[in-house]
């Protein structure tokens, strides 16, 4: 048996079966303001040019990230858009992993409550 070209074995079969593998994203296509894709911020994080990352509480569904611009000053936050994972109490898809990712990459970050931030007018 094979889930998109990967033979499933006990060791990986629940997490490609797991409510289908279906993992829920930003839909670009419902947002109504400048972004960037998940996989471009991804590729900006390794390249150490993220200088900073705001995410929406509670849960961190939004996410806004400050880039370094090609004079080595900070660019205006931008929406992390298409593909961002979206919290799944049921499933796999969380913004805690991104939150992972970028204190890993020693990013500084912060969570703000929508409407108490002056952040993103």
């Amino acid at each position: 048996m094979e889930r998109g070209g990967v033979p499933l074995t006990p060791f990986n079969s629940l997490a490609f079966n797991y409510r289908g593998g279906e993992s829920p994203t930003v839909d670009p296509s419902e947002l109504n303001e400048p972004s960037v894709s998940y996989a471009e911020f991804l590729d900006k994080l390794s390249a150490n040019q993220v200088t900073f990352v705001e995410f929406l509480a509670p849960n961190g569904d939004k996410a806004y990230a400050t880039f370094k611009s090609e004079d080595s000053s900070n660019s205006k936050p931008i929406r992390i858009g298409e593909g961002y994972p979206i919290e799944d109490p049921q499933g796999w898809s969380s913004p805690a992993f991104v939150v992972k990712a970028v204190a890993k990459a020693k990013v500084p970050y912060k969570f703000v409550v929508p409407g108490l931030s002056d952040s993103f007018h």
